[in-house]
Formats: structure tokens, sequence, C-alpha cells
């Protein structure tokens, strides 16, 4: 009879196992200690199936910390779901799903969310998450390259560059500047993940990958916001994060673009907010057009908190994820397609006990 349990640390080793075998080429050890044991919003929830002695998959809560009309409150991501090939299609993905929302209340986490791949959108919905929106990417060209020209001049000539905009420095484990920039944004916030300075040390400075590098972005001295971005194969500089002081986004973005054009040999930004939140910005004013969108989705425990599903209260970006490297995206979206199979797969003939207990 195969079981689904909460994972213990004698499981550590099994589960660096598990991690390898989903993500070919990850260090294992090092996505376990920076994602599941340092993460400030809290350890990971982690659940495995067994079968007899066998181990034969897991699935992960990973802890975010969101601010909710003023209060803090506990969500999660949920990733590094995977079956080993042998087991599949006997009902265990399914079951280490269903365990880990069954889990929520009490493990205190209010929702599960994020923009997942399209594979996973449907076994998602399936599976009690609910969609409550877009999220849409905002794309900006920064050399002509951008729009196919191409030529020694015409190759390097930058399109519409900002001049005496503020400037991106980079940021300090537990930066003061960026609890100054999280105190004065958060009021004018209704939903969104936590922004502080424990935050964007953990998610980005010690991001084992160390591609994704953090800012603050200083005017005249003062620090007005906070981002994170990431170089990536193609000329695309993509913004994982921007959080700025009251009335300051547009500068944010400003000082990204100059950064962009002056530091780096990208032709283009990226970033993707949720559409709503997007439009509300007017990203077009920094010369940024709307593109393709992904579903958002959002799952709360039975009777959970219904503000969690208002579209018009969230705030998201790319920070918003377990990935340390967008480079990785690909092969993190093709393991998973093993637990899409397996939520998608008939219930399995014989029974699976779920213990779901933390």
């Amino acid at each position: 009879m195969a079981e689904v349990r909460v994972a213990t640390p004698a499981d550590r080793s099994e589960l660096l196992t598990l991690i390898q075998q989903m993500i070919p080429g990850v260090d294992a050890e090092a996505r376990l200690r920076w994602l599941y044991e340092s993460n400030p919003g809290g350890t990971a929830l982690t659940w495995i199936a067994t079968d007899g002695d066998r181990v034969a998959g897991c699935t992960s809560f990973f802890p975010f910390r969101l601010w909710l009309d003023g209060q803090v409150i506990r969500a999660a991501l949920g990733g590094d779901g995977y079956v080993r090939p042998a087991f599949r299609r006997q009902g265990l993905g399914a079951a280490l799903h269903q365990a880990s929302r069954d889990a929520m209340r009490d493990a205190d986490i209010a929702c599960m969310y994020g923009a997942p791949g399209a594979m996973n959108v449907t076994p998602l919905k399936h599976g009690g998450s609910m969609e409550i929106g877009q999220v849409a990417r905002w794309v900006r060209p920064i050399r002509a390259t951008a729009l196919g020209l191409r030529g020694a001049l015409l190759g390097s000539l930058g399109l519409a560059i900002p001049h005496g905009a503020a400037a991106l420095v980079p940021m300090h484990r537990q930066d003061p500047r960026v609890d100054e920039v999280w105190a004065s944004a958060r009021p004018a916030l209704r939903l969104a993940a936590v922004r502080d300075a424990a935050f964007y040390t953990w998610r980005f400075l010690d991001g084992p990958a160390q591609r994704q590098r953090a800012f603050v972005i200083v005017d005249r001295g003062q620090p007005i916001g906070a981002c994170a971005l990431e170089p990536r194969r193609g000329g695309t500089l993509t913004i994982l994060d921007l959080i700025t002081v009251p009335g300051a986004w547009h500068a944010g973005l400003r000082a990204i673009v100059r950064h962009a054009a002056e530091q780096t040999a990208a032709d283009r930004i990226d970033l993707k907010l949720f559409t709503p939140d997007g439009r509300r910005h007017r990203m077009w004013q920094s010369g940024f057009l709307e593109r393709e969108h992904k579903p958002f989705l959002c799952m709360i425990a039975p009777s959970g908190d219904r503000r969690l599903l208002d579209p018009d209260r969230w705030c998201y970006s790319g920070a918003d994820s377990d990935l340390d490297t967008l480079e990785d995206a690909g092969a993190v979206d093709a393991s998973a397609s093993a637990r899409v199979a397996e939520l998608a797969a008939a219930p399995a003939a014989r029974p699976v006990v779920v213990n779901a207990a933390r």
C-alpha cells in the first residue's frame, strides 16, 4: 500500500536524490540549504510518497510572507513536485497534492499562489487552485538591435535612454536601505510578498546561482527603491523585482533603463507583473509594451480568506518564484511535466494512505 507522509530530517538524503533527478545538473545540496532551510518565510513543508520501503516522490510548500491589508500572513509557493518514473500513473502525484492542500490550515498557510507553466495550469485547477487573473510580460527596447536593426553603428544605438536618472547601487546583506524603502512602500500595497532586507538577502544575495543581482535605487543620496536584475541569453535583461517609495515607480524604471544601456550589453528589458497592477503603473509611460500573458492561480484552504482571491489586491513579480536563475527555468518546467502527468492520471486502483499532519 502506497503512503504519503510528512518528510522528516531522516529523509534529507533521499530528498537530495529526488531533487537531483527532477532538476538534472542542479546543485541539490545548495538548493536544499537555500530554498528549504534558510527561507525567512519559514522552512519548507515537504511530503514524501512511499511504496513499501521505497521513496516514490515528493512535493513541497515554500513559505512566503505576504502583506495583506496592513498585516503579515503566511502563504506558500508550491514546487519541486516529482514522482519517479517507475511509480507514475498510480495516483501518487494527486495524493501528494491533496496532502499539501489538506495541511494548509494546520500549517498556517493562507494560500498557495503563482503563475505556473502552461502544462501545470489544468492539473492545478483540478487540485483546487483558482485562476484569478493574468500575469503580463512588459518589454522595452534598449538598443536598435531589439528592433531588428543591425550594423556597427545602428546595432549599438540607444533608444530614448533617460539622462539624469537615479542610480543603481549594489545591495548589501541585510541592507537597512531596503527596510527603509519597504516601510515607505507597504502602506500603499494591499497584497504583496514582503520585500524587506531579509527577503532580498535570501532571495537574491544568497541564491546559489548568483545570477540575479540586487540593487538599491538611490536618488540624490536617498534610497527610493530596490530591484533585482538577471541578464539572459539573447540580449534580454529581466527585472525580477522592483519596489519603490510612493511616486518613484517610473524614476526606478528610468534608473534601470539607464543602467542597462550603460552597464550591460542587453538590447531589451522585460519584467512580469500582475496585469491590473502593470496597467495601474502606466508602464507605457516608461516605454514598456504589454506582451504575452499567463494565468495567475491561487488556492486557499477551505473557508479561507477570500481577500486572497481578489485580483485588484495583488502585486506580483518574478521574485515570487523558487528559481534563483531564469536560465534553469526550462529544465525545471520540463521536470514538472512528471508531476503534471501524475496529477492528470486516473486515480490509483490501489489505495493511497495520506498522512498530512505536520
